[in-house]
C-alpha cells in the first residue's frame, strides 16, 4: 500500500470515529494518483491561506465544517486547490446531531430555550439582510448551525458532486468530488423566494413562494431525486430538505399565497396544471411533457380535485383536465374549482 495512503488512514484513525473507517477507506482507494497529492487539514480556518491551484488529489479535513468563518469561501478554496475529479472528505455536525447533543446535558426547559435561541440568532439572523455583517462582527456565528440539507447544498453550490455520505450518532461524514465550477445562482435563504418553473410554451417563469425548505435546498433537487424514492403521490420519501415550520406552511397552503403575484403578472392562471421544475418535468413521458406546456399552468391544480395516488394517476388526472379545458375553457375551470373546494371540505385533499 502506498505510503501516503497509509498516512491518510492514520490521520483518519486519529481524528475520525472508528465506525467510519471502512467508509473512509472505501473512498480513498480509488483510481486517482496517490503520490504527492494529499492534504491533511486539522483546522479548517487554515484553508483560507491555501494558494495552490489544482494541486491536490485529496483533501481531508478533520475539523467540522461548522467552524469555518466563511463556509462558502473555505469550500471554494478547497475546490480551487483540487485537481479535476479530486476528492474532499470532511464532516459536519448537522442540526439534528446538535439537538441530540444538547439533549444530553440540558433539561427539557433548557433544551427549548437553547434551540429557540439558536434558531433566531444562529440560523435565521445571519440570513437576514444587514444582520450577516453585524453578527460576524459580534462573533455570534463563529460556530454555524447547519441542517443536513444546507451542508450538502453548500457543497453542491461550491462545485462539488456528493459521492457518498455516512451518519454516526455525532456527525455527518461526506465524500465530495470536484466536478464543476462554483455556481453563481443565488441560494434560497430568504423568507420569500423565487423558484424557476416551466410555464406556458416551455418558457421559464419565477414562481413566488414562502420558503419551506432549508437554505440551499434548491441545489439538491437532482441529488435527492436520484437518491430517494417517490411515494404514491409523487413526493420524495424521507425528504430532509423540508423544515418543521415549512410543513405547517404547506399544510395550511400559506406558502403558495405569494403566487397571487404570478397571477397578476400573467404567468399563472387561477386554475390549471401545476407548474413544475425542469427536473421534475423530465420525469414525465415525452409526448405529454410537450403537450402540457401548451396551456398556462395554474395556482390551483386539478390534482386536488382527483386526489391521485400514483404517478400514472397524476398524469391521467392532468390529461382529463387538459382535454376538457381545450373544449370548454371556462366551464372546465368552474367545474374543477367546485370539485377542489368539495375535496378540501370533505377532507380528501391535503396540501404539503
Amino acid at each position: 500500500m502506498p505510503n501516503d495512503i497509509i498516512k491518510i488512514k492514520n490521520f483518519a484513525t486519529i481524528h475520525f470515529e472508528s465506525q467510519v473507517m471502512p467508509f473512509i477507506t472505501k473512498n480513498i482507494l480509488n483510481e486517482l494518483p496517490a503520490h504527492n497529492g494529499n492534504l491533511l487539514v486539522e483546522d479548517i480556518r487554515h484553508l483560507r491561506s491555501l494558494d495552490k491551484v489544482s494541486c491536490y488529489s485529496r483533501i481531508l479535513c478533520s475539523q467540522l465544517l461548522n467552524n469555518a468563518t466563511n463556509i462558502n469561501r473555505s469550500l471554494i478554496k478547497i475546490h480551487n486547490s483540487l485537481k479535476p475529479g479530486g476528492i474532499f472528505i470532511g464532516r459536519v455536525e448537522t442540526l439534528e446531531h446538535r439537538k441530540r447533543r444538547i439533549a444530553t446535558y440540558a433539561n427539557r426547559f433548557q433544551y427549548k430555550i437553547i434551540v429557540i435561541y439558536e434558531f433566531i440568532i444562529k440560523r435565521v439572523g445571519p440570513k437576514l439582510f444587514g444582520f450577516r455583517f453585524l453578527f460576524k462582527r459580534l462573533g455570534i456565528t463563529k460556530h454555524h448551525v447547519l441542517s443536513k440539507c444546507e451542508a450538502l447544498g453548500r457543497l453542491r453550490y461550491c462545485g462539488f458532486e456528493i459521492i457518498d455520505t455516512r451518519e454516526t450518532d455525532k456527525y455527518l461524514y461526506f465524500i465530495a468530488a470536484k466536478n464543476s465550477q462554483p455556481l453563481i445562482e443565488k441560494p434560497h435563504e430568504g423568507i420569500l423566494i423565487k423558484i424557476q418553473k416551466v410555464g406556458m410554451d416551455g418558457r421559464i417563469i419565477n414562481c413566488y413562494k414562502l420558503r419551506t425548505m432549508h437554505a440551499y435546498a434548491n441545489f439538491l433537487h437532482d441529488y435527492v431525486l436520484n437518491n430517494h424514492e417517490l411515494d404514491d403521490n409523487g413526493k420524495i420519501v424521507g425528504d430532509y430538505r423540508k423544515t418543521n415550520w415549512g410543513q405547517f406552511l404547506r399544510k395550511s397552503w400559506l406558502d403558495e399565497i405569494p403566487q397571487i403575484l404570478n397571477i397578476i403578472k400573467g404567468d399563472l392562471s387561477f386554475i390549471g396544471l401545476r407548474p413544475l421544475s425542469q427536473a421534475f418535468l423530465s420525469l414525465y413521458p415525452e409526448d405529454w411533457r410537450k403537450e402540457r406546456t401548451k396551456i398556462k399552468p395554474g395556482f390551483v391544480p386539478p390534482y386536488y380535485a382527483d386526489c391521485p395516488k400514483t404517478f400514472e394517476e397524476i398524469v391521467a388526472s392532468e390529461k382529463r383536465y387538459y382535454y376538457l379545458k381545450k373544449k370548454h375553457p371556462i366551464t372546465a375551470d368552474i367545474f374543477y374549482l367546485i370539485r377542489v373546494i368539495a375535496s378540501f371540505v370533505s377532507g380528501r385533499a391535503r396540501t404539503g
